[in-house]
């Protein structure tokens, strides 16, 4: 009988903590430095682009905002989008800075 109530109580306190780990798909943007081109601006978003490719795991963790979780594994980038936005500092003065807006998954137990 004791076998049965442990057996009980270790699944239940599995079940639960499997429970509340969850996928979570969230969204972020990246903002280059300033450049004098759009060329160049673009450019520089398709490097971040290939740099965030790149990153381990354990490197997206503290590249990308999922600090409200904890225990985050298998973090994915789903997609990348690079757009040039035109910015002035001082009138007349026109620059470029790439955007990269990054869509990813992570499965991540939320902080309590």
């Amino acid at each position: 009988m004791k076998k049965i109530i442990t057996l009980a109580a270790g699944l239940l306190v599995t079940s639960t903590t499997f429970a509340s780990i969850h996928t979570t798909h969230s969204q972020t943007s990246i903002e280059s430095a300033s450049y004098q081109t759009k060329a160049e601006a673009l450019e520089a978003g398709f490097d971040i682009t290939d740099s965030l490719q790149r990153l381990s795991v354990a490197q997206l963790r503290s590249e990308l905002p999922i600090q409200t979780y904890s225990k985050v594994r298998d973090i994915t980038i789903d997609d990348t989008q690079v757009s040039v936005e035109e910015f002035a500092v001082v009138r007349g003065d026109i620059q470029y800075r790439a955007v990269v807006n990054v869509n990813y998954h992570f499965e991540a137990k939320e902080r309590d």
